[in-house]
């Protein structure tokens, strides 16, 4: 059995050791750590996965970039799209 658990480190207290042993009771566990990914979740279809991995392709070769003077000229080429 393998369970995900997802949280912050403020939410680790003894009531999550106490899930822990409830959930595998006299069981060797392992536990492993890893920071999330911010765009993992955009990831989890292939058709976001391919357009986000073309935009950071994109970002890194210098490629399809716009630059604003302002933020303003920004804003209002973005309303023009929709």
């Amino acid at each position: 059995m393998e369970t995900t658990y997802r949280l912050n480190t403020r939410e680790l207290d003894s009531n999550f050791i106490l899930s822990l042993k409830t959930t595998y009771p006299d069981q060797d566990i392992e536990i492993k750590v890893r920071e999330q990914d911010e765009t993992e979740h955009l990831r989890t279809s292939p058709a976001n996965r391919q357009m986000l991995d073309k935009a950071i392709l994109d970002i890194e070769q210098d490629r399809n970039i716009r630059y604003f003077e302002t933020l303003e000229n920004a804003i209002t080429s973005a309303q023009s799209k929709n």
